[in-house]
């Protein structure tokens, strides 16, 4: 009997390190052949990390590495003018269907933000109600559950 529990949790345990290890990423990573000889190209989501926070596309050839906003803005602090990509490479890159949806979903991610700004600290601090009746309602939640387990739930 221990050894198939050994078994089960050793599976278990496998199982969910595989599940946990696997980057979620590694499809979006990869790069994709432009047509031109050596050119590739990937459209990359927002970074987390607060600087890189848009949608942008990275071409490379050789030594050749530039990124770029689908916005037209520097992105891991450069272009993909300043990092030497001809014209005719970049015009490539905005035609591909990868790019045309990473420019999509910027638009949807700048109207989001937009409404997003809509709010501020001072509409919660000046206009507080809908936060207290939150809070009120919590609070009255958890003082009918405490009656409501008796004299038990506190004294044991």
């Amino acid at each position: 009997m221990k050894k198939y529990l050994i078994y089960l949790m050793l599976a278990v345990l496998g199982f969910t390190t595989l599940l946990f290890s696997a980057p979620s990423d590694a499809f979006a990573a990869e790069m994709k052949p432009l047509g031109s000889t050596g050119w590739k190209y990937r459209v990359d989501k927002p970074h987390v990390d607060g600087i890189n926070n848009d949608w942008h596309v990275h071409v490379e050839k050789g030594k050749i590495k530039g990124a770029e906003t689908v916005k037209g803005g520097k992105s891991h602090n450069k272009t993909l003018t300043s990092a030497g990509v001809p014209k005719s490479i970049q015009k490539k890159v905005k035609e591909t269907s990868d790019f045309k949806k990473g420019k999509e979903k910027q638009a949807k991610l700048d109207k989001e933000r937009k409404e997003a700004s809509k709010f501020s600290w001072s509409d919660l601090i000046l206009k507080p109600f809908e936060l207290l009746v939150g809070v009120a309602v919590a609070a009255g939640l958890t003082v009918w559950q405490v009656i409501k387990a008796g004299p038990n739930f506190i004294f044991g």
